[in-house]
């Protein structure tokens, strides 16, 4: 396993902190902890990939970036009467 794969695992524990908040904290908390956790998604599956030495996967964590933030926004926008 490469520095890369390791880093990738030590960060799927920092999504546990961010689904509690999701499942339990108040709206706005929730819409923080959802960007928090796509982000650190972006950044694992872009170690992955690096850590796999697979540059066709890096396709994945550029277009999942573009199209998460743009949920995120949706997700607000939905959501805005309740914040």
């Amino acid at each position: 396993m490469t520095a890369f794969v390791i880093a990738a695992i030590a960060m799927l524990v920092a999504l546990v902190p961010a689904g509690i908040t999701i499942a339990r904290g108040s709206l706005g908390d929730a819409v923080v902890g959802f960007e928090f956790l796509t982000s650190v998604a972006v950044m694992i599956f872009a170690l992955l990939a690096e850590g796999f030495q697979r540059s066709s996967l890096f396709e994945f964590p550029v277009i999942l970036a573009v199209l998460l933030f743009g949920s995120g926004l949706v997700f607000v926008r939905a959501l805005e009467r309740w914040l």
